[in-house]
């Protein structure tokens, strides 16, 4: 598979780059979902390698296909950059390692939870590169590990349901807030994914029971803040809310849909 940013053309442009990033990011860690999807299905688990780098390409296309063809020396470079990443990894190039790191592309978190290595080549690999710097894109593994004992202390010692509430328009969030916490539930309300991911990676992995996400949100969405909160606990249950539009009324309405 081939993903193409145009956006990127302009190199100051912060949010095109971001978008690459998460996208890498948001691949690898649906592979743990991917997998547990096919082995209901009887099928193999799969693994795959991701590669980035940044430069111009020209795009051909075909009367007779529906599909563009990218060409260029970035795409052959892409190419090898491949074969150098771990299984289920990511290696990127120095053009766009370098690009990256002319401005604070990482928010807190994801210095926190992600950083870059150079990769370390054998000799005769170095010539195949040109001595062209190649780095991976890895995930810190740094949460606290919890035992069953641990776990089950915590559920002794309190039996209120602890859900993480994440909506980026106040009013649905405000009423969603007051409906739950007048049913008992403690809730953590938060109108930003990104610093509902920060105060949820802070958190014991067991301490929330539930998380309410929105699934259309500026910057993290709700289908990639899910892939991240499942990295750090996997037994989080989730909750998608979605809206529905009526094109005879223009009005619109919530509906959710449960994934575990």
């Amino acid at each position: 598979m081939i993903f193409c940013y145009p956006r990127t053309s302009d190199p100051s442009n912060k949010a095109a780059f971001n978008d690459v990033l998460e996208c890498c990011i948001t691949m690898v860690e649906a592979r743990d979902t991917i997998n547990q999807k096919l082995h209901e299905g009887e099928l193999p688990s799969r693994s795959y390698r991701i590669s980035a780098d940044y430069g111009g390409v020209e795009v051909a296309r075909s009367a007779t296909s529906q599909s563009d063809d990218l060409f260029g020396p970035i795409m052959n470079m892409c190419s090898k950059i491949n074969s150098k990443a771990l299984p289920n990894g990511v290696a990127i190039g120095d053009g766009l390692y370098h690009l990256l790191q002319s401005f604070s592309l990482l928010s807190s978190l994801e210095e926190n939870y992600y950083h870059f290595e150079k990769i370390v080549m054998p000799e005769h690999q170095q010539a195949e590169f040109n001595d062209y710097p190649l780095y991976s894109l890895q995930k810190n593994n740094n949460n606290t590990s919890f035992s069953q004992s641990d776990w089950q202390l915590e559920q002794q010692q309190s039996s209120s349901i602890n859900i993480l509430l994440v909506d980026d328009e106040e009013d649905i969030l405000y009423t969603f807030k007051e409906s739950l916490a007048s049913e008992g539930y403690n809730v953590e309300a938060f109108v930003d994914p990104m610093e509902a991911l920060t105060y949820y990676a802070k958190s014991k992995p067991s301490h929330y029971n539930l998380a309410i996400l929105d699934i259309r949100m500026p910057g993290l969405n709700g289908l990639q803040l899910y892939y991240r909160l499942k990295a750090i606990n996997r037994n989080i249950k989730i909750l998608f809310l979605g809206c529905l539009w009526n094109a005879d009324t223009k009005t619109r309405s919530r509906r959710t849909q449960s994934c575990n």
